[in-house]
């Protein structure tokens, strides 16, 4: 009778810890699963970041350029004093 308990006993202790083994490997699993997870978002956000600096560089690039062409312009034609537009506009008046 006492050899029947301990199996038992034995046979019970030997289930839950099967049942424990089993659930610290799926508690293992799920959290190497949400490690990758979160290791695949940082990624995702690394690369959104640097796509975003890609993305500024090219437009302050862009304004770059259209600041040099704007400079270029006005070398090549400066701009006339006010004075001397209005003393223009007066003369192309008068003479007509």
């Amino acid at each position: 009778m006492q050899s029947r308990t301990i199996l038992s006993i034995a046979a019970a202790a030997a289930m839950l810890l099967s049942v424990g083994v089993v659930s610290i490997a799926s508690a293992q699993d799920r959290d190497r699963d949400q490690l990758k997870t979160d290791q695949q978002l940082q990624d995702k956000d690394k690369l959104q970041t640097k796509d975003q600096l890609k993305e500024k560089d090219q437009l302050k690039e862009q304004e770059r350029t259209r600041e040099r062409t704007r400079e270029q312009t006005r070398m090549e034609r400066p701009d006339r004093p006010q004075h001397e537009k209005a003393e223009r506009a007066e003369r192309g008046g008068a003479g007509h």
